[in-house]
């Protein structure tokens, strides 16, 4: 028999086990197999909890970035795989989170082609290995692991990944917002070319089209001043939104008070596992023969390594307890106040120490808008329409 034969009976007996989604693929930080097969989730609660907390604070905070600023601000580490399958505590970067966000595992799917394999054009002719898009996968079986958030969430867990990635593809998605002062940036798209329009500050605050001048060597498609139009939109977005609500307040309270609260478990589970270790390197150091002195000495470094990340772990803490406020809970005159605010939004929008939130505010309600080929803003704007939610 040809081994050709022989290969082709073995990849098609390969692909009928990841149909039924029976394929034993190595498995991310926080799944394991039994001597059964079975998956389950990691018998740490501590790698359970972290890996829902990534997930949870990127749904929050909307970007990787910001995810990694609040774990490295209170020196969270993150599980990872080794080369030998084990699970390590490694400093998060923002490929591992990527690459922990994107992983459909963490949704219970089983998936089989996320990658395809290439000859790069070098002389040596190496093999890489690229991502497919979700559309391109091969074979998706859903509700095949135990899942840390459910399929639809990670999907949209996706989109928001591609439009943070506007530098790559900022032609075709929203973006993250930036600061500037013109708060239409990264939702406005030329209604003659229908590419995105980007934003100049040089000589006032303008929204350009340059996309065939930069790629096509063609004339400017248009160039709209921005004040404007962001006057004529915010006055949009005033009219579409709804007066403040006390209970809008209390619920982004109570949903940043439950990201805290998960951080600060993290915290906690993280210390338990530093005073384990510290602990474990001082019965080593017990144990030994102390006229060895060469081993004595290592056992001795590696003790009071692991006392120090201890301690420094414990003072963190208790400095971020000592820092955050002794009540959050709003006093009856404020919420009068709060309720009272609603009406004063278009004042308080032309503050200049709120700058920084009218893109983000803007960005996050409104839908994709379009300049008309006319070159001017639309006349026949319906406030309704802008607002998302």
């Amino acid at each position: 028999m040809e081994l050709h034969t022989l290969r082709g009976r073995l990849t098609a007996g390969l692909l009928s086990k990841a149909e039924r989604g029976e394929l034993a693929l190595l498995l991310p930080a926080g799944l394991e197999r039994d001597a059964n097969g079975v998956v389950m989730k990691d018998s740490n609660q501590e790698v359970q909890d972290r890996i829902a907390l990534i997930f949870s604070a990127f749904w929050e905070l909307g970007t990787v970035g910001k995810v990694i600023r609040s774990l490295r601000d209170r020196a969270l580490t993150i599980p990872r795989r080794n080369r030998f399958g084990d699970v390590v505590w490694r400093v998060p970067t923002a490929s591992m989170l990527a690459g922990m966000l994107k992983n459909p595992a963490y949704a219970g799917a089983f998936v089989y082609g996320r990658t395809q394999s290439c000859h790069a054009r070098y002389a040596s002719g190496k093999i890489i290995s690229r991502r497919r898009p979700m559309a391109e996968w091969k074979i998706v079986v859903k509700d095949r692991y135990p899942a840390y958030l459910d399929w639809e969430r990670y999907e949209r867990i996706q989109t928001m990944l591609t439009d943070n990635h506007a530098e790559y593809r900022r032609n075709q998605t929203r973006g993250a917002p930036r600061d500037g002062a013109a708060v239409l940036q990264g939702i406005v798209w030329c209604g003659r070319c229908g590419h995105k329009m980007g934003v100049e500050y040089k000589n006032g605050n303008r929204y350009v089209c340059n996309f065939l001048a930069r790629s096509q060597g063609g004339a400017l498609c248009q160039h709209l001043p921005a004040d404007p139009i962001d006057a004529r939109v915010v006055e949009a977005f005033f009219a579409a939104a709804s007066p403040a609500e006390l209970a809008e307040l209390m619920h982004a309270k109570d949903a940043r008070q439950q990201a805290d609260e998960a951080f600060e478990r993290a915290e906690e589970q993280q210390i338990k596992r530093l005073r384990y270790q510290a602990l474990l390197a001082e019965r080593q150091y017990d144990r030994v023969d102390p006229d060895n002195r060469l081993i004595a000495a290592e056992l001795e470094r590696r003790w009071e390594r692991a006392l120090r990340e201890l301690r420094q772990a414990e003072d963190a803490l208790e400095r971020r307890r000592a820092m955050q406020s002794q009540s959050d809970d709003l006093t009856p005159t404020e919420q009068n106040d709060f309720i009272a605010a609603g009406s004063q939004l278009p004042e308080f929008w032309q503050r200049p120490d709120i700058e920084w939130g009218r893109t983000e505010s803007l960005n996050t309600q409104l839908d994709r808008q379009s300049d008309p080929a006319t070159g001017g803003p639309r006349s026949d704007y319906d406030p309704h329409r802008l607002a998302r939610r």
